[in-house]
């Protein structure tokens, strides 16, 4: 979906249910930059119930949508970017404005690792998508490495560091993995096999289609198609995946920063993470929700989060450098 895609979603009216009428400018409308426009949609209604007020959507990519709100920095437009990659908005913190939501206490302690961002939704990005019908079970990569592999050449679908956070994850995830040195010789091979879509939602969509036999995702993509009963199968790697939350923010000097924050106290609730968890098997960020039946228990995942200060402090580096190579 292109950056200059927009869809205004114009609710019914309702009653304020528990969030206080916040005084909104622009007609009533709520500018949401997202790179999961299907979420937003679907909390669309609840929030207008609550708040009276009209969401409209930008999507894009999160690097895309976070290069956006740097560029408008002198003349905001948007007033919140949803479900986006942390470490987007942690490399460009001035774009955006610090803000605690009202249920801030519910949110899982274990997901509030950065002061500059509030936790979306948790996911598991760093999974391996398998079309069953063009891959037999016996060659079934389990491992990052095995993605190396000169038979998957044009067989794997990428999104592109440049333009999917996701991606990005993935990348810095097989660098903190194997360390730097051995994970670029490595990310380079698999390099090789990638087919780059240039965005994350058209990676499992072309792994369930089999335009691809093998897909870099994020857990909760591949499980919708698994449920619609696409012949996809999901590797959590052995070398080790991240199990964390994507982001949300309110933008620094947005047209309308009481729906902004409106906005974000109505995504930390449970209300509205419940919606997220039955509509799109994500993972609440709150302890009294549930997770999605069937979730894989963490204790069962090979799970190696990457630590935020290696993240900060390296991600500028990692994207010149993936830039690089895939312009060469």
């Amino acid at each position: 979906m292109t950056i200059g895609r927009r869809t205004a979603l114009l609710m019914g009216a309702g009653a304020a249910l528990g969030l206080a009428r916040p005084a909104f400018a622009q007609g009533g409308n709520v500018v949401a930059y997202t790179a999961f426009s299907d979420s937003v949609t679907a909390l669309a209604p609840g929030f207008k119930a609550r708040s009276g007020a009209d969401i409209q959507v930008v999507a894009a990519g999160s690097g895309e949508l976070v290069r956006r709100v740097v560029a408008e920095r002198a003349r905001p437009l948007a007033d919140a970017i949803v479900s986006v990659g942390g470490e987007s908005i942690d490399a460009n913190p001035g774009v955006f404005a610090r803000y605690t939501p009202r249920e801030d206490a519910a949110i899982l302690p274990a997901l509030k690792v950065s002061p500059n961002y509030i936790p979306f939704s948790v996911t598991l990005p760093t999974v391996v998508a398998v079309n069953t019908r063009l891959v037999p079970e016996a060659e079934i990569p389990m491992t990052w490495a095995a993605l190396a592999d000169p038979k998957w050449k044009g067989k794997i679908a990428f999104a592109g560091a440049d333009r999917s956070g996701s991606a990005l994850q993935q990348l810095m995830q097989i660098l903190y993995n194997f360390g730097e040195e051995e994970g670029w010789r490595l990310f380079e091979r698999m390099l090789e096999n990638f087919v780059i879509t240039g965005s994350s939602g058209a990676v499992p969509r072309g792994v369930a289609q089999g335009e691809y036999a093998i897909g870099l995702t994020l857990e909760d993509f591949a499980q919708r198609f698994i449920q619609g009963g696409a012949p996809v199968r999901i590797v959590y790697p052995r070398e080790g995946i991240t199990m964390a939350a994507d982001a949300m923010a309110l933008v620094a000097g947005g047209p309308n920063p009481d729906g902004g924050r409106a906005l974000l106290d109505y995504i930390v609730s449970a209300e509205a993470q419940k919606l997220i968890v039955e509509r799109f098997n994500r993972r609440p960020i709150r302890n009294d929700v549930a997770p999605p039946a069937g979730a894989v228990a963490p204790a069962d995942l090979p799970i190696k989060n990457i630590p935020v200060e290696w993240s900060n402090a390296n991600q500028r580096n990692i994207l010149n450098r993936y830039l690089r190579l895939v312009r060469r």
